[in-house]
């Protein structure tokens, strides 16, 4: 198998959380050909949480250390069966953040301060939200933090990801979802299939995009539909971003989204039109 890449930039329109920036952000699609067939996969890191940058990821990707090097390449040998895949009805939180509409039945908010209350209006509106934390607080701050919350709106919190930034979790007042931080004990999962593998779990899983290319959100999709919930409510579509973000699905938050096939051809189309350099063969 020959393996091909090609670097590309995403322009931020607002942060992704409140360790992020509104640089341009850089990003790489691979290509790999074998038996006459083209298959694509994408990396894309975060680096203020801790992925290595694209060069050191290009250095190191043949040799299949780092687990998000392994997904990638996973990827990279599904993307074919990615390309044919029968789109289906999925549901989605909205990314949310203030003075934007309260259109979606669940939003994500993610938190900046540890007394950012942005999210109560949505609280008052009877709509679902779920927090992330990305560990901003101790459990003292946590427990301050909530003292702000209307308390007869408290059961409309699904959870709060990754509220602490030690790992003990026990006894705090909201469900927790665990992402970056392995904390304990949690009730959800926030699983990204572009950096990991399905984890075995009893847990609730919510499959997440990683706020990186179209491809890579496709490739979320795709795992979604074969191994996920479809009645579960997850975070893949993103909307408003990035400038110029192609439109992959279609539907609405409350009655739930399909991927768009033609969209997604154009895709791949695009895919296959860049111009791609060779790293190595495996």
């Amino acid at each position: 198998m020959k393996v091909f890449y090609n670097i590309y930039t995403l322009t931020p329109v607002k942060k992704a959380n409140r360790l992020s920036n509104l640089e341009v952000k850089k990003g790489v699609y691979l290509r790999a050909e074998l038996n006459n067939k083209v298959y694509f996969s994408d990396y894309f890191p975060h680096e203020s949480l801790g992925d290595r940058n694209i060069e050191v990821f290009l250095e190191e990707f043949k040799f299949q250390v780092h687990e998000y090097d392994k997904k990638v390449f996973h990827h990279l040998l599904k993307d074919n069966s990615y390309q044919k895949i029968t789109p289906k009805l999925f549901y989605n939180h909205k990314l949310w953040s203030k003075n934007e509409p309260l259109d979606a039945p669940v939003i994500k908010y993610k938190l900046n301060s540890p007394d950012d209350y942005g999210f109560v209006e949505a609280l008052r509106g009877g709509i679902y939200v779920r927090l992330d934390a990305n560990g901003l607080f101790t459990k003292r701050s946590f427990d301050e933090f909530l003292k702000g919350i209307p308390e007869e709106k408290m059961n409309l919190i699904h959870y709060m990801e990754d509220p602490l930034r030690d790992t003990d979790w026990k006894d705090l007042k909201l469900h927790s979802a665990r992402d970056f931080i392995k904390g304990n004990p949690y009730q959800y999962e926030i699983y990204k299939p572009n950096r990991s593998f399905l984890p075995e779990t009893q847990h609730k899983i919510i499959f997440s995009s990683y706020l990186g290319s179209e491809l890579g959100q496709w490739q979320c999709y795709s795992e979604l539909l074969e191994s996920g919930d479809l009645k579960a409510i997850h975070g893949i579509v993103t909307q408003g971003f990035y400038e110029d973000q192609m439109e992959l699905f279609t539907g609405n938050y409350k009655e739930g989204f399909i991927g768009n096939s033609l969209v997604v051809q154009k895709l791949y189309k695009k895919m296959d039109d860049l111009p791609w350099k060779n790293l190595c063969s495996m």
